[in-house]
C-alpha cells in the first residue's frame, strides 16, 4: 500500500470514529435528560395521585431508565450505525435500537419493583413511551451525524477547491515566467541580430552613398539613426520590462539592476534585512523566481510613479521578512500624493489585484511631508508570485 492510499485509510478510519461518537454521545445526551425528566415526572404523578405507588423509589426508575439508554447505546454501536448512509437504513436503525430500548426498559422496571403485576395498558404505555424516547434520543443522534457530515464534505470541498486555485494559479505563474523569458530572449537575441544586420546592409548602401540622390542619402542616414536607437534602447527596455535582469541571481541584485538605470539626479538606497539576504542567498535562494518578479513588479511601479510624478530626488526602497511575508517598502520624496487628487492609479490598482491573487496586499499612502510610499505584502513559501 502507498503511503497516500495509507493516508487515506487513516483519515477514513479517523472520519469513522469520530462519526461514531458523535452519534452516539448525542443519542446518550439527549436519552439521559429524556430519562432523567421522565424518572422525576412520573415518581411525583404517581406519588401524588397513586397512593399505592408512593413507595417506588426514585433510584429504581432512574435505574430502569439508565438500562434503556445502555441498550439504545449498545444497539447503535453494535449495528455501526454510523455507518449508515441511505435514509432509509438510518430509519430502521433507529428504530430497532429503539424498539429494543423500549423493551429493556420495561423488563428493568419489572427487575426493579417499580411494577408487580401491570396491566396490559401500563406495560404498552410503558414500552411504547420507551420506544419513543429512543426514537426521539437516536434522531437527534442522527440529525448531529448527518449535520457533522454534511460540514466535512463541504470543508474539506472548499479546502480542494483553494488547492486547485492555488495550483492554477502557480501553473499560470509558470507559464507566465516562460513566455516572459522567451519573449525578452527573443527580443535581446533574435530581433536585436536582424536588426544589427538591417543596421550593416544599410551601412553597406550608405557606403557608396556618392551614387545616391543626396535626399535619399540624409534619409537612408536617419533611419540608420532610429534602428540604431530603437535596437539599443527600445528594445533592451522592453526585455529589461519582460524579464528584469539579474533576476536569476536573486532578488536584491535585480532591484541593484533598476535602481542603477535611474538618472544620476536621483539618489537611491536599497535596504536589506538580515532575513531577507538568508532568503535570497545566491548560493541557495528559498525566494522563487514568481516572488522575486512580483517584488521587483511592486519597485518598479514604485519607480515609475516617482519618475512620473516627482521630481523625486530620491528612492528608498526596504526588504524585509516578517513571519514568512517579504514586505517591500519604497519612499521617494517627489510632490506629495494627494489620493483626492492623484486619480486612479491603474497600474497600482492591477498591481493590487496580482498580488490578492496570492494572499497579498498594496497599499500607497502620502509620505510624511512629500511624496509617496508604496508598500506590499508577500507570502512567502508557496511557489506565489
Amino acid at each position: 500500500m502507498s503511503t497516500e492510499s495509507a493516508a487515506v485509510v487513516a483519515q477514513r478510519r479517523r472520519d469513522s470514529r469520530q462519526d461514531q461518537i458523535t452519534l452516539l454521545r448525542g443519542s446518550a445526551i439527549i436519552a439521559l435528560g429524556y430519562g432523567l425528566g421522565a424518572a422525576l415526572q412520573s415518581t411525583y404523578v404517581y406519588a401524588n395521585l397513586v397512593p399505592a405507588w408512593q413507595m417506588v423509589p426514585l433510584g429504581s426508575r432512574l435505574a430502569a431508565n439508565g438500562i434503556a439508554v445502555a441498550v439504545l447505546i449498545a444497539v447503535l454501536a453494535a449495528v455501526r450505525a454510523h455507518r449508515a448512509r441511505r435514509w432509509w437504513s438510518r430509519i430502521l436503525v433507529v428504530l430497532v435500537a429503539a424498539a429494543a430500548a423500549g423493551f429493556a426498559r420495561y423488563v428493568a422496571q419489572l427487575a426493579f419493583g417499580v411494577y408487580d403485576e401491570p396491566t396490559e395498558a401500563t406495560r404498552d404505555a410503558e414500552v411504547l413511551s420507551g420506544f419513543l424516547l429512543g426514537v426521539v434520543s437516536a434522531g437527534i443522534g442522527m440529525w448531529a451525524l448527518s449535520t457533522r457530515q454534511i460540514a466535512r464534505v463541504r470543508t474539506r470541498a472548499a479546502t480542494r477547491d483553494a488547492v486547485h486555485v492555488e495550483l492554477a494559479v502557480k501553473a499560470l505563474e509558470q507559464e507566465e515566467i516562460r513566455v516572459r523569458r522567451a519573449v525578452a530572449e527573443g527580443l535581446h537575441g533574435t530581433l536585436q541580430s536582424k536588426l544589427i544586420l538591417v543596421d550593416a546592409r544599410l551601412g553597406e548602401v550608405l557606403a557608396s552613398a556618392d551614387r545616391l540622390d543626396p535626399a535619399d542619402a540624409d534619409s537612408l542616414a536617419w533611419v540608420r539613426r532610429e534602428l540604431d536607437e530603437a535596437r539599443d534602447i527600445d528594445v533592451r527596455q522592453m526585455s529589461r520590462l519582460l524579464y528584469p535582469d539579474r533576476l536569476e541571481l536573486g532578488l536584491v541584485p535585480a532591484l541593484r539592476a533598476l535602481l542603477g538605470r535611474l538618472p544620476a539626479s536621483i539618489a537611491t538606497r536599497l535596504t536589506v534585512s538580515d532575513a531577507v539576504r538568508t532568503l535570497d542567498d545566491p548560493t541557495g535562494s528559498s525566494l522563487t523566481v514568481s516572488e522575486r518578479l512580483l517584488a521587483v513588479r511592486v519597485v518598479e511601479e514604485a519607480v515609475s510613479n516617482a519618475l512620473k510624478h516627482g521630481p523625486a530626488s530620491s528612492v528608498a526602497v526596504t526588504l524585509d521578512v516578517v513571519q514568512d511575508v517579504l514586505h517591500v517598502s519604497v519612499r521617494n520624496d517627489g510632490a506629495l500624493y494627494v489620493p483626492e487628487t492623484a486619480g486612479l492609479p491603474s497600474g497600482t490598482a492591477r498591481l493590487q489585484t496580482r498580488l490578492s491573487l496570492v494572499g497579498g496586499r498594496l497599499s500607497l499612502t502620502p509620505g510624511s511631508e512629500k511624496g509617496a510610499h508604496l508598500e506590499a505584502w508577500l507570502p512567502l513559501g508557496a511557489g506565489l508570485a
